[in-house]
C-alpha cells in the first residue's frame, strides 16, 4: 500500500487485434496495458485506486470517451491524481488539407478508410477529455507511434498515404499549451520515429523501460514526472541505439507521481 494520499484514478488500453482486417495485428499491447493496470493494483488498495482496462474489442472508440470523459471526470477531485496509459496503433491522416496533419490514437473500432471519424484525435478529441478532468495532475503514458513507418505500432491512412506521394505536411506533436498546467503526456517516440516491441521483453520497449523505471525499489513513495522522463528515455535509446527516443509533453511545477509495486508481468513472459 503505498502512502500516497490522494486517490488514483486509471485507465489502460491495450490492444491488439482490430475489428478491421486492413488495420496491422500487434503482439504486446495488451499485454503493456495488463502490466501497467496490474502494478496499479498490486499498489493500492480498493480505497485509493479507481482503475478499469480496457483490451482489444472492449477498447472501442465509445468505451475510452466513457472512460475518461463520464466514469474519470465524474469522480476524480482536485487533489487526485490521473495515469492514463495507451498502447496500440497510432495513425496520421488528414482532414482539410495537406497543412492539417492530425495524430490519432486507433481503436479496436476504428475503420482504415475513416480515421477521423473513427479514431481518437490526440489534437481534437484526447485534448478535450483532459480539459473535462478537475484532477490537478494528470500523466498520460502512450506507446504508440504516429510516423506511419512499417515495423512499429503505427500504420499511414489512406489519405494520407496519396498525399506523401506529392508533399508530408509537418507532424511534430507539440501540445504544452492545449493540455493545460499539470498535465504531461509521456511518449514512446518522437512523431518521426517508431515504437518498437520486443520478443526478448514481450511487450513494447517504452511500457519495458517505463515499468521498469516505476516499479524500482525506493524509500520514495513519488517520483518526479521530470526524473522518471529521463531514466525512461536514457533506457529506451539504449535499448534502440538512439532510433527511439521518447518525449515529453506538457506543462507542470514538480509534478511528481507515485511509484508502482511490480506484479513481474513486464519481464518478458507472454501472458495469456
Amino acid at each position: 500500500m503505498s502512502s500516497v494520499s490522494r486517490k488514483i484514478w486509471s485507465l489502460s488500453v491495450g490492444i491488439d487485434c482490430y475489428r478491421d482486417a486492413r488495420i496491422g495485428r500487434l503482439r504486446y499491447s495488451v499485454d503493456d496495458a495488463a502490466a501497467f493496470h496490474g502494478a496499479l493494483e498490486n499498489t493500492f488498495g480498493e480505497g485509493d485506486l479507481d482503475a478499469a482496462l480496457l483490451k482489444d474489442s472492449d477498447a472501442s472508440l465509445r468505451a475510452v470517451r466513457r472512460e475518461i470523459g463520464e466514469r474519470i471526470a465524474s469522480g476524480a477531485k482536485e487533489e487526485d491524481i490521473v495515469l492514463l496509459f495507451f498502447a496500440g496503433h497510432g495513425s496520421p491522416e488528414t482532414s482539410s488539407g495537406v497543412d492539417r496533419v492530425s495524430r490519432y490514437f486507433v481503436l479496436h473500432d476504428t475503420e482504415y478508410d475513416g480515421i477521423f471519424s473513427t479514431g481518437l484525435s490526440m489534437e481534437r478529441d484526447f485534448v478535450h477529455l483532459l480539459g473535462r478532468l478537475q484532477a490537478s495532475t494528470v500523466v498520460v503514458f502512450l506507446d504508440s507511434c504516429f510516423s506511419g513507418a512499417a515495423g512499429g505500432r503505427t500504420f499511414e491512412g489512406p489519405v494520407l498515404e496519396r498525399l506523401a506521394r506529392t508533399t508530408r505536411a509537418p507532424r511534430d506533436f507539440e501540445l504544452r499549451d492545449e493540455l493545460g498546467v499539470g498535465r504531461m503526456v509521456l511518449s514512446a517516440c518522437d512523431d518521426f520515429q517508431v515504437a518498437r516491441e520486443d520478443p526478448s521483453l514481450g511487450h513494447g520497449i517504452f511500457t519495458h523501460c517505463l515499468l521498469e523505471v516505476l516499479t524500482r525499489s525506493t524509500d520514495d513513495p513519488t517520483i518526479s514526472v521530470l526524473a522518471l522522463y529521463d531514466a525512461v528515455a536514457t533506457d529506451v535509446a539504449r535499448r534502440t541505439s538512439g532510433r527511439q527516443l521518447p518525449v515529453l509533453n506538457g506543462r507542470a511545477r514538480m509534478l511528481r507521481i507515485p511509484v508502482l509495486r511490480s506484479t513481474n508481468r513486464h519481464s518478458g513472459t507472454r501472458s495469456e
